[in-house]
């Protein structure tokens, strides 16, 4: 027996001397899709659906990978940082009420202060014992919701009980200044503190963890994306996309093809970008590096 498992170690560890080590990977530009007639503000993907708010044309648009509108649907007011999550809706069947639970765009329409709801290409709106003014960004995670409400300074953060409201202005960890983008992880409420000029980071009772990027002389970080492995920031004066790592260190800097960003999506090796001014989407590709 003995013998045995001696055996089985010594395989084991002629196995993982042979193993190869891990190729390093970094993000790199593909291309720069032209939007034709779209100012993107924020992005959000359905499957391979690709989504944007079009704020300066008050709709939202659904684009093909070369840019064409495959769909859109006007009458916001200024929608601004949208997201796919799973929302209620009530049914009626006869005499029995009940809650549907389906997909659906969150749109926060920052010129009406409220929520849209897009389900089936109707729209709906969020219900709310608080009033919003001038929300930014959403994110819907599980039963947890989250919304960058902007001239407030705060984010108004649900977890799944109970509203709480989140920041106040000013510049320590846990305030805030005009937030305009947010994303709720498994622990963590990331949000893109614009003029401040970082991203920051809360736990779930609202408490301020770190700071993202304070020494990167960022100039409005108009957006954030986080990924299970990197956090991204846009620099939008600036034009680039920082990237971190979950330490909130410094991994890389994106700048060919970016101009006046405002938002991040990445579905697994790709990341798009949206230029606003330029009305642009760019595509970058995760790679193996290129040591020069």
């Amino acid at each position: 027996m003995r013998v045995l498992i001696s055996l089985i170690a010594v395989a084991a560890v002629m196995i993982s001397c042979t193993e190869k080590p891990a190729v390093p990977q970094e993000w790199q530009f593909e291309k720069t899709i032209d939007l034709d007639g779209i100012n993107p503000i924020g992005i959000a993907m359905d499957g391979n659906d690709i989504f944007l708010s079009d704020g300066d044309h008050n709709r939202v648009v659904q684009v093909s990978e070369g840019g064409a509108i495959l769909f859109e649907m006007d009458g916001f007011e200024r929608p601004m940082h949208i997201q796919f999550g799973t929302a209620e809706h009530e049914i009626t069947d006869k005499l029995t009420t009940s809650m549907l639970q389906e997909r659906a765009l969150f749109i926060p329409e920052y010129g009406r202060d409220s929520i849209a709801v897009m389900r089936r290409n109707k729209i709906d709106y969020l219900v709310l014992q608080d009033s919003l003014d001038a929300p930014a960004a959403i994110s819907v995670y599980k039963n947890e919701m989250a919304i960058a409400d902007f001239y407030p300074n705060r984010v108004l953060y649900y977890n799944g009980t109970d509203w709480i409201s989140i920041g106040t202005e000013g510049k320590k960890l846990g305030q805030l200044y005009y937030p305009t983008d947010v994303q709720i992880t498994e622990k963590y409420i990331f949000v893109a503190d614009a003029y401040n000029h970082r991203g920051q980071v809360f736990d779930k009772t609202g408490k301020g963890v770190a700071f993202i990027g304070v020494d990167q002389k960022m100039n409005a970080t108009t957006g954030i994306y986080v990924s299970d492995q990197e956090i991204f920031l846009t620099d939008f004066e600036n034009g680039r996309v920082l990237i971190f790592d979950m330490e909130y260190q410094l991994k890389q800097i994106l700048e060919t093809g970016v101009h006046k960003p405002t938002d991040i999506y990445v579905k697994e090796d790709v990341l798009y970008i949206t230029n606003y001014r330029k009305g642009e989407l760019v595509k970058y590709l995760l790679k193996e590096k290129n040591d020069v």
